[in-house]
């Protein structure tokens, strides 16, 4: 299971937001609006995730090289 970072942030943690981190792409169901980063992505579409419906449902976010 990934690690909510925002826990320690008291502004997401109040909004209901969180900053996940950890191996591989997100399955579980997390706040809408919630980032996931993934310490194992390889690409530019593989590296970030933003959850856009407040369940299972991510989308990669396209990083910079």
């Amino acid at each position: 299971m990934a690690r909510n970072l925002a826990e320690n942030i008291p502004a997401l943690r109040d909004a209901g937001i969180g900053i996940f981190i950890g191996a591989g792409a997100p399955t579980f169901a997390a706040p809408k609006a919630s980032l996931y980063i993934n310490t194992t992505g390889s690409s530019t579409s593989t590296r970030m995730y933003i959850n856009t419906d407040g369940a299972t449902t991510w989308t990669a976010v396209t990083t910079a090289a």
